[in-house]
């Protein structure tokens, strides 16, 4: 063997020539983050990924000498060289291998032939001949085969052209793919037969042109093959070799029948979205949808991101032409369809921002509007929208330095439908709270504070009974508070100031003027934490015992006269024991002369990981209580007990089961009262199990139990099934339910789902839907295990 351990000059500048020329690369081409567009991008595990089309080798690094060996060397001439067995060519960032290798110094060209195998760090290749022009600047591969060492994906070319001038690449009959190849087994009557290895799909191009200077890489009269079948075919289509690019997205199919609408049949629709990649920071998505009977729907979403500020503005539109030749409709109560004035024109905008102003000052914008309440009902956007009846809006501007906050925002509802009930809205809100703690040696325990609100509560709707108008408080206390590793222990005394100036309306077309309310509160309390060592099952564990106490003092104010702005009965929470006030909101304060006790106790594991915990409490009346929500006999005579309901809240979290339950217990027989319950299990991420249950005012009115559950069960490494229900048993109705099953192969995977939504009393809309992905290509739709997720997150 010959080794040639200084380069013919030639060989160094060819080489340069070759790395450049070979230079395209495809990384990860993802139109953004949270959006999938046609890209080069292998999502898959290691396991699933390609095996290399050729055995890696290590490539030399930038401060390499080049180097080159052969089984023998020949100089037909002073100009010409050729290199024959074993043709190793080193140079930094490309090895060359080949079986025979010719140079020639005067037309400065170069050809490899046999097995040409080209290594680069992030690409590799395979010919049986190529030829190198370094004055042209031109190189031509034959029969190559390529793979994106980044991703693993791979294809085949009959002829790859690459000119370096114009830093543009052509093949000619090329493929593309990431799937490995795979084997089929058939099970015939009496034996199984073994198909020849084959890709799960292909793409397969009569022209691709790679463009390293636009990033871009088009293809011509391109076919989609499935299991070596045609199924999607396009006269042009273009791919991004960065990681957001400009692109069109995946079409969704599906067919939608509008819940205002029973007897109306389902609806089919493709929509197709565009994706514009304008910065880094910034980009746009332009949607087309073709609806059946509706029309053409158009919308866009508008997204940037800074530092400090963040926005998202959707705009949709269409030319209705249902409801411009029938109007407006809607099914009623009675499931009567109610026909309202013609319409042409439908809308929407939506715009979620954020900024972080400086100096203290930040602001929030979540707002929606639509032409019409039966917007979102009719048409299959956000489809989170389509079965609830209305939507919160909020705009707001926050300060914040290290002792003061305010907040100034308006928040109301965007009504979606007829019977949508009507809400207050705070038209504006404000809110301000200072803390000044005393900073003297002997007083660092003692802080004074003061919260200050003022609201206007108002309903934008018409047709109305209820009161307006605006509602001032203010709170100044001190607070004494001493925290220690062993407990705690905290006074606070409290002062409310609260003032209503109604308006004249139809609910009260003449209010009088309300006195003001002055309303003073003490509370004490204190708790202990006692630990101990001891172990459970071989394990070293921590149990703490935590008595708490607390006395709460609120004189009687009558408060019958106020409105019920914003105040309801708390919901079900063990920390209730201990707030100061039995109800939400500041319309009402409760009267208090109570002691609330806990006792608490918690197992940690030696690192302070929890494993369980367990807790019981309840309120003891040394006074009856007379302030009540609606001043009813029953509310009454439960306010004259000398004792609270028993509180429970029990947890548990060990491998992988996380429980956390909260229950009120009746003082005389224990009987449930109310209940809140959640389970999470995950057993070796093959079977995932979520619920919820909720129990409120048992036997009593207004009672409701409602149970939401989710099941995912990863059955076999392809297959996975899931499940989601949202039961209510006080009405014995199925709210919503769907069904998935998953098959996830390396390469691509496929989705049917059967969807099942309560419309109105004894009528459900049923959806079906097939998704079908393409790994590396792009994603449509969200798999029922994330949904799942999202609908379950606790």
């Amino acid at each position: 063997m010959i080794r040639l351990l200084k380069l013919l000059n030639l060989i160094p500048y060819l080489f340069a020539f070759i790395a450049s020329s070979l230079g395209f690369s495809v990384g990860s081409a993802i139109a953004a983050d949270d959006t999938d567009s046609l890209s080069f991008q292998l999502r898959n595990t290691p396991a699933c990924q390609p095996d290399w089309i050729i055995p890696r080798t290590q490539v030399p690094e930038a401060n390499s000498q080049p180097t080159v060996s052969a089984d023998k060397l020949q100089q037909p001439d002073t100009l010409q060289y050729e290199l024959i067995g074993q043709v190793v060519l080193k140079q930094p960032g490309l090895v060359v291998f080949s079986d025979q290798a010719a140079l020639n110094r005067e037309t400065q060209t170069a050809e490899a032939f046999g097995s040409v195998q080209l290594h680069r760090p992030s690409l590799l290749m395979t010919s049986d001949h190529i030829w190198l022009d370094d004055r042209q600047k031109t190189a031509k591969l034959q029969n190559a085969r390529y793979q994106f060492i980044a991703n693993r994906a791979h294809g085949t070319a009959k002829t790859l052209f690459m000119n370096r001038t114009e830093q543009q690449s052509t093949l000619d009959q090329a493929t593309y793919t990431t799937c490995p190849l795979v084997t089929t087994l058939w099970q015939t009557r009496n034996k199984t037969i073994e198909s020849e290895q084959t890709l799960d799909w292909e793409l397969d191009f009569s022209e691709l042109k790679i463009d390293n200077q636009a990033k871009r890489i088009y293809g011509y009269h391109t076919l989609l093959y499935f299991h070596q079948l045609p199924i999607f075919y396009t006269p042009y289509i273009n791919f991004s070799m960065e990681k957001r690019a400009s692109g069109l997205l995946f079409p969704t199919f599906g067919k939608y029948k509008s819940i205002l609408h029973p007897d109306r049949s389902r609806e089919a629709y493709i929509n197709i979205p565009y994706y514009f990649n304008i910065a880094e920071n910034m980009d746009d998505t332009l949607s087309v949808m073709k609806m059946q009977d509706r029309g053409w729907v158009v919308e866009n979403e508008f997204r940037y991101l800074q530092p400090n500020h963040s926005a998202e503005l959707t705009l949709t539109g269409l030319n209705d032409k249902v409801t411009q030749q029938e109007g407006l409709s809607y099914a009623n109560s009675q499931k009567e369809m109610v026909y309202q004035q013609p319409v042409s024109e439908r809308w929407r905008a939506k715009l979620i921002a954020n900024q972080n102003w400086g100096a203290g000052f930040s602001s929030n914008i979540h707002w929606h509007q639509v032409s019409d309440k039966y917007f979102f009902a009719d048409i299959p956007i956000e489809t989170t929208f389509d079965t609830i009846t209305y939507t919160q809006r909020s705009t707001s501007l926050q300060y914040q330095q290290q002792n003061l906050q305010a907040r100034l925002e308006l928040f109301d509802y965007l009504r979606l439908r007829a019977d949508a009930p009507y809400n207050y809205e705070k038209r504006p809100h404000f809110a301000l709270n200072y803390a000044k703690p005393i900073e003297a040696e002997n007083w660092q325990n003692l802080s004074f504070n003061l919260a200050a609100e003022a609201t206007e509560f108002q309903i934008s709707s018409a047709g109305h009974h209820k009161p307006e108008g605006r509602r001032t408080v203010v709170t100044p206390s001190a607070r004494y508070q001493v925290l220690k590793p062993y407990g705690q222990f905290k006074t606070e005394l409290l002062a409310h100031q609260v003032n209503y100036n109604l308006y004249a309306n139809q609910a009260l077309p003449d209010p009088e003027k309300l006195p003001a309310m002055q309303i003073p509160q003490f509370l004490m309390r204190g708790g202990l934490i006692f630990e101990r060592d001891f172990s459970l099952a071989n394990t070293n564990m921590t149990q703490t015992l935590e008595p708490d106490i607390q006395y709460l003092y609120t004189p009687y104010q009558p408060q019958n006269e106020q409105p019920l702005f914003d105040t309801v009965a708390s919901s079900l929470d063990f920390t209730n024991l201990f707030a100061t006030n039995r109800y939400s909101g500041l319309d009402r304060f409760g009267d208090s002369n109570q002691v609330a006790t806990a006792l608490t106790t918690r197992f940690l594991f030696a690192d302070g990981r929890p494993f369980a915990e367990l807790g019981a409490g309840q309120i003891f009346y040394l006074a009856d209580r007379k302030v009540t929500l609606n001043n009813t006999p029953i509310e009454l005579k439960h306010n004259q007990h000398k004792r609270s309901d028993y509180f429970i809240k029990a947890g548990l979290q060990t491998g992988p089961m996380k429980i956390a339950a909260t229950a009120q217990l009746n003082e005389h027989n224990f009987g449930i009262t109310q209940s809140n319950s959640r389970l999470k299990l995950n057993i070796n991420n093959q079977l995932s199990f979520l619920s919820t249950h909720i129990l409120t005012l048992r036997n009593q009115p207004g009672e409701n139990e409602d149970l939401t559950a989710g099941l995912h069960w990863q059955m076999t490494p392809h297959w996975s099934i899931g499940s989601y229900i949202n039961f209510n048993f006080t009405q014995n109705i199925r709210k919503e339910t769907q069904t998935a099953l998953r098959y996830d192969s390396c390469c691509w995977s496929s989705e049917i789902s059967l969807k099942e939504t309560k419309l109105l009393e004894g009528l459900y809309n049923y959806s079906l839907q097939f998704v079908i992905e393409f790994k590396g290509l792009s994603s449509v739709g969200t798999p029922f295990k994330e949904f799942l997720q999202h609908k379950l997150n606790f």
